[in-house]
């Protein structure tokens, strides 16, 4: 019985994929309705008309959120931090001070957040 290495297996299928997938491409280009009009070719914008230029717009929206953002991420990071170093048994008086500064510094940062909420969301 004849057995493929790695590379053969993953060449393989990577053939059999674009195989695939250009007979998918081809096959909608020949079965799929080609009935362009003027609303077909705009923009889709939500079911609401496009107007002005892309560039010309303020991201408020997604900035508005920003704030939000960066705090989660910190949470994130430190949820991982204190869970990790949760599971090590092993924890020297290093360890220990290091988290103890890690934490201090996101408390930090999540209490000016929370002071500082306002301005940076809004």
């Amino acid at each position: 019985m004849y057995q493929i290495s790695g590379s053969e297996a993953f060449w393989a299928f990577a053939l059999i994929d674009f195989g695939f997938l250009s007979v998918a491409v081809i096959a909608s280009r020949l079965v799929g309705p080609r009935k362009p009009n003027k609303i077909k070719n705009t923009t889709y914008e939500c079911g609401q008309d496009p107007f002005g230029e892309a560039r010309s717009f303020r991201l408020t929206g997604i900035s508005r959120y920003f704030g939000y953002a960066v705090a989660f991420f910190a949470l994130d990071a430190f949820a991982w931090m204190i869970l990790t170093s949760a599971l090590s048994f092993q924890m020297s008086s290093e360890l220990v001070s290091m988290i103890a500064i890690y934490t201090f510094i996101i408390f930090a940062g999540i209490a000016y957040f929370l002071v500082e909420k306002d301005k940076l969301v809004n």
